[in-house]
């Protein structure tokens, strides 16, 4: 099934069946063009990539590097390693290309 998509006056995105079948539903709702309703998908992106950057810090690198006893079982050249590593996924928005062209760092 076909949808137009519609935002409201709070800024609110609706998608109706192209259909008809529920045209009393957008009354007070602006029809989005195809480029501005990519361009609102697209507005989510950077927030997804931060989160998914933020999974791994959260689940795989601060386990490690925040607990003393894990960390100092570890070389100097990989504490170096994971150090920078973890910078590097910090640095993720940071990138030229950011959201669109990313490198995501190799893990240690």
């Amino acid at each position: 099934m076909d949808y137009n998509h519609y935002i409201d006056s709070l800024g609110e995105v609706f998608g109706y069946p192209k259909d008809g079948s529920q045209d009393q539903l957008i009354a007070d709702k602006t029809l989005l063009t195809d480029t501005e309703f990519s361009a609102y998908l697209r507005s989510f992106v950077p927030d997804q990539i931060r989160q998914e950057r933020n999974g791994i810090l959260t689940t795989v690198v601060d386990p490690l590097v925040s607990n003393p006893l894990r960390w100092a079982d570890l070389t100097s050249d990989k504490q170096a390693e994971w150090a920078t590593y973890r910078q590097e996924l910090l640095d993720v928005p940071q990138q030229a290309g950011f959201p669109d062209s990313i490198i995501w760092p190799t893990q240690p």
